[in-house]
């Protein structure tokens, strides 16, 4: 009777369909799932227009030539906020279907969903241990995609998804999560193209908002949470060049919203001078 019960553990054809592969499948369930469902939820988004600064950010006449890439990449003031990631993509966006405005809606939410997917991998790599039992990184792992689910509904989002502007937050958050989990991969096996990989992502992160500077501090709290304490040498000084980075960025996000927008202590909204200028103009 005991020997019975100990059989099902054995390796064989039934462990075998619970290897890599059928998790690879079931992973590419979750994703598909995902996807429909940010689609279904956001479906109204679809038939949005344009509002408040979204003419600001969809790529201006003076800009949609080559000339005008170059301006968006290396020009500080020729786009409203000096994004050139985010602007840049803008600008590709517009060659492919110009004015039209729900190509833009469902690139957000692709670029939402592939977030939530994202989400639930870095989850599952940083949950992964290998002391933990079989059950057990089963529960995280489903723990870890009903996150992804609930991230991909939940209405916090809906600001970021149905607002053509905001794909800044859809657009950087990808490589957020990029950078986070490419950081954790440096963590596991130290090797040098993942750290570079990882800062690479970053860099991009900021291209595109520069609000991702909280990056470099969510990875030491990481670090912290998982080995119980920080090392200087191992957890701190990769992360060095990653802070001055995104001080020097927050300060250059700065000097543009104080000299091109007009952005004071105490003043009206960013968004709200935004659209007043471009209106003017």
């Amino acid at each position: 009777m005991s020997r019975s019960r100990k059989l099902p553990r054995k390796e064989g054809p039934d462990t075998a369909l619970r290897g890599w592969p059928a998790r690879r499948a079931k992973g590419v369930g979750f994703c598909a799932a995902i996807f429909l469902l940010a689609l279904v939820v956001y479906w109204p988004a679809l038939r949005g227009e344009f509002l408040w600064d979204d003419p600001a950010h969809v790529t201006r006449a003076e800009l949609r030539d080559w000339d005008g890439l170059k301006r968006i990449l290396f020009e500080v003031g020729a786009t409203q906020q000096y994004y050139p990631v985010l602007h840049g993509a803008f600008w590709v966006q517009h060659r492919l279907w110009g004015d039209a405005v729900m190509p833009y809606h469902l690139l957000n939410i692709f670029l939402h969903a592939i977030n939530c997917c994202l989400l639930a991998f870095l989850l599952r790599k940083l949950w992964r241990s290998p002391a933990v039992g079989r059950p057990e990184a089963d529960t995280r792992g489903r723990a870890a995609w009903l996150a992804a689910f609930l991230f991909a509904v939940h209405p916090v989002c809906v600001e970021s998804v149905a607002w053509i502007t905001e794909q800044k937050n859809t657009l950087s958050t990808i490589f957020y999560l990029l950078a986070a989990h490419c950081y954790v991969g440096f963590w596991e096996r130290r090797r040098a193209w993942k750290y570079w990989l990882a800062f690479v992502f970053f860099v991009l992160a900021l291209g595109a908002k520069t609000m991702t500077v909280t990056l470099p501090a969510a990875i030491l709290v990481v670090a912290w949470w998982k080995q119980g304490r920080l090392a200087w040498r191992r957890d701190i000084m990769p992360l060095l060049p990653w802070f001055a980075l995104a001080i020097a960025a927050g300060l250059l996000t700065s000097f543009v919203e104080r000299k091109w927008i007009r952005v004071l202590p105490g003043s009206i909204t960013i968004w709200l001078c935004t659209w007043q200028r471009f209106q003017a103009e």
